[in-house]
């Protein structure tokens, strides 16, 4: 929108406020229902503590390396050294909100010339579905790649060498951010560049045109060897997977998702449409480079798979680079009443949702009392197996228990809670993330055979080994033989599954249990004669 005043302080109370309420939900739980936030902090826990611990450093041990995907490895350990495990965290998380929210406010600035109050309604989208899924490096990534953006389109032109070297510099912190990052960095220069080699082009300034592809190059010259050096450019591709076209279309409303799919598709319906409307109206400024870096984001979007290179989600960071360039490339420039109103509407519909955000978030605190409370009994060093339960199994519980559990339209929050038992009570379970291109953690023998690198839990149903599972639910490979090698299992969303079935009680035996998690410990009558469980034999 255009400016409605020219009052620079009524602008940055309005920043300031927009992110103190953005801030508001990381007060009302110490664990907030992000899907992946408990794993990174379990691990940044080890890399912080676990070489001095007795028990976990026979466990775990730390391995880096080239890695595309260190961020909060590096910034959460150091806090976690200096603050409580839990304020560190939250504290990490509103670092990633402020770095967010001031990207978008500084690359419009760098893309306009001056400072708007349309990017400032960028806070609408604070708590997207990829940062409740947790995904922190992400995050960190694609506020960076921004920030380097508007960088070089503040200083390319007036200092170009000492702008190619900074910029390198900071495309290469970028890469070990996320390799996500890097990417939308990359769209976002080259989009510049293309456009400004296109006009050299015109004129056959071939020295020109030689000088800014040379540019471009040294700036990604570095992070392009490391990545050819990076353990991520020769994994597997691994399983890979799509999703609908339906599904492609629904998840363009990802940057407004949260909690209530009808609210959150009809916020970004309206974004858009006051965009459009804008547009139609030739009321609406736009930045040509920033333009064709959506135009290429989008390209990206509809031709990535969801799964690849045992990574998951691609296709769907790219959303949320097209909302970051939403309110950062674009500039409403309406009179000043239409403005005044579409700018009360909108904060008025930005305080409704992060109410509501706030209000799902508010149960969480009782949801972690009650696994706390279940876990009391394991010992340090204790292996348990950690399992979910399917939905499907109880669609009321679900409906009834509250939002909190599951993404509108997306996916469940829960799968990583068991990460408490790994900073709680220095036990072993299989799902921390310890994937050798993702994270500089590994699993140390013997335990390294019972661990699932990428956190995926195993359904109640597969614990039973004497039939087949549902074809849509697969048994881990270290399932086999599940009650000679864990001492605990612990079932996560205990309140979704009825009674364990007959041949359960064989095998174990109830210690504790409440609504979101029940503990039993394997009967010894199952274990190997040794009296400890072995992870391999």
């Amino acid at each position: 929108m255009d400016d409605v005043t020219t009052r620079p302080w009524l602008r940055w109370m309005a920043c300031l406020g927009a992110l103190l309420v953005l801030l508001m939900p990381l007060f009302v739980t110490d664990m907030p229902p992000l899907l992946d936030y408990p794993n990174h902090l379990a691990r940044t826990y080890l890399l912080a503590f676990g070489e001095n611990d007795p028990v976990l450093s026979q466990i775990y041990a730390q391995h880096w390396d080239i890695i595309p995907n260190l961020a909060i490895d590096v910034i959460l350990t150091g806090l976690v050294k200096v603050l409580p495990v839990y304020i560190a965290g939250r504290v990490m998380l509103g670092l990633i909100l402020l770095l967010n929210y001031a990207a978008i406010i500084l690359y419009s600035r760098s893309v306009f010339g001056r400072w708007s109050w349309w990017p400032v309604a960028g806070a609408l989208m604070g708590y997207h579905a990829l940062f409740l899924m947790g995904f922190m490096n992400f995050q960190v990534g694609i506020a960076l790649a921004m920030l380097t953006a508007a960088g070089w389109n503040w200083g390319r032109e007036r200092w170009p060498v000492a702008t190619v070297i900074a910029t390198a510099i900071a495309a290469t912190l970028v890469f070990f951010c996320h390799i996500f990052g890097l990417v939308f960095c990359a769209v976002l220069i080259g989009s510049r560049e293309l456009l400004a080699m296109a006009g050299r082009l015109e004129r056959r300034d071939w020295s020109g045109l030689a000088m800014r592809a040379l540019a471009v190059g040294l700036v990604f010259l570095p992070s392009a060897l490391l990545y050819l050096n990076a353990r991520l450019a020769g994994a597997d591709d691994g399983k890979i997977t799509w999703v609908s076209a339906w599904r492609k279309l629904a998840n363009l409303a990802e940057p407004f998702v949260n909690y209530y799919a009808a609210f959150d598709k009809l916020t970004a319906l309206a974004i858009f449409g006051l965009i459009i409307a804008c547009l139609v109206l030739r009321r609406l400024r736009l930045h040509r480079p920033s333009i064709l870096a959506a135009a290429i984001c989008f390209l990206f979007y509809l031709a990535m798979p969801a799964t690849l290179k045992e990574a998951s989600f691609i296709d769907a960071r790219f959303p949320v680079m097209l909302g970051m360039l939403l309110f950062a490339g674009t500039l409403p420039r309406l009179p000043r009443r239409p403005a005044q109103a579409v700018g009360f509407a909108l904060a008025a519909l930005f305080l409704v949702r992060m109410g509501i955000v706030a209000s799902v978030w508010s149960g969480q605190q009782r949801d972690i009392a009650d696994i706390r409370h279940s876990i009391a009994p394991v010992e340090p060093g204790a292996r348990v197996l950690v399992a979910t339960v399917d939905p499907e199994t109880n669609p009321d519980f679900w409906r009834n228990h509250g939002r909190r559990l599951v993404i509108a339209d997306f996916c469940r929050t829960d799968q990583h809670l068991g990460s408490l038992l790994t900073i709680e009570r220095h036990a072993f379970w299989p799902g921390v993330f310890t994937h050798a291109s993702q994270q500089p953690l590994r699993v140390l023998p013997p335990y390294e055979a019972l661990s699932e690198p990428a956190g995926y839990l195993p359904d109640v149903q597969v614990l039973d080994m004497t039939v087949k599972p549902p074809r849509n639910i697969e048994r881990p490979p270290y399932m086999t033989d599940w009650p000679e090698h864990f001492d605990y299992v612990l079932l996560l969303v205990a309140g979704g599954a009825q009674e364990l079935p007959a041949w359960a009680a064989d095998r174990l035996e109830p210690v504790n249990r409440t609504t979101m998690a029940a503990l039993y410990r394997v009967r010894p009558a199952t274990r190997l004669a040794a009296g400890h469980p072995q992870a391999s034999r």
